[in-house]
């Protein structure tokens, strides 16, 4: 009881300074705090998780002024509200930041147009996801690679095309993206834009596994539970892979 009276009084204070810097924002003719980046994120969480409309007035107050890490997070809060109007919105604060190169609102729109916002009403289209990626440089920025090798492999506005899907997934797997080493690893194991390499499929299968990656970590308990010539036979080892894809499993990783 104690500390869900300590917490309700920590959540008060942060949103009685929330209300003041509204306040003096919308009083005089600009704002009397610009909110850190810190900040902003804990505005973002309780404007988007927690559906605080003081929140989210605060951080579009900052992101009128166009501080564009305000203008990405009032973004991301709008479109998970769910409502054509709000997404409508949300994708031009997302662009504005864009503007100012911010790269991850750049993936935040590719993902939105990628994907499609259902309950909103927008509809996928990959034309635009994959401009939005391709601004993104994903030479330099794994998640705008990661995502145009989701679109490579799956043919998404274009025929698909195996062997850039490996060259994105490969670049963004060397950055240490769990979810693009499985998927580099599948190419591998299958022979898809790549030479089949077993022993290569298994390096990448290990090393999203250590990173909690639960697919590769069932790779990995399947492997042990049949041995085959790169990992030994044992119901050991696929007990443990087993228990790690559960573990994996009660606490996902955010998408990329």
């Amino acid at each position: 009881m104690r500390a869900l009276s300590v917490l309700s009084k920590v959540h008060s204070q942060w949103m009685l300074m929330v209300s003041t810097f509204v306040w003096a924002s919308t009083t005089f003719a600009a704002p009397l705090v610009s909110p850190s980046p810190a900040e902003i994120d804990r505005l973002r969480m309780y404007a988007d998780a927690g559906r605080d409309n003081t929140a989210l007035d605060a951080l579009l107050v900052a992101a009128r002024t166009d501080n564009a890490d305000a203008q990405r997070a009032a973004g991301e809060a709008l479109l998970n509200r769910a409502d054509q109007t709000r997404a409508a919105e949300g994708i031009m604060w997302l662009e504005r930041a864009a503007a100012q190169n911010d790269t991850r609102a750049m993936i935040m729109l590719g993902k939105a147009w990628l994907f499609g916002l259902p309950a909103s009403g927008r509809k996928a289209d990959a034309n635009k996801a994959r401009a939005w990626f391709e601004r993104a440089q994903p030479g330099s920025n794994s998640h705008a690679a990661y995502y145009l090798g989701i679109m490579e492999k799956g043919g998404y506005g274009k025929p698909a095309d195996p062997v850039a899907a490996a060259v994105h997934f490969r670049f963004a797997a060397r950055q240490n993206m769990p979810e693009a080493m499985y998927l580099l690893g599948n190419a591998y194991a299958s022979g898809e834009g790549v030479d089949t390499d077993p022993r290569e499929a298994m390096r990448w299968y290990l090393r999203a596994a250590s990173l909690e990656h639960p697919q590769a970590t069932q790779e990995l308990a399947q492997a042990f539970a049949r041995g085959d010539t790169l990992l030994p036979q044992s119901d050991f080892q696929a007990e443990q892979m087993r228990r790690a894809v559960e573990h994996a499993l009660r606490h996902p990783r955010a998408a990329p």
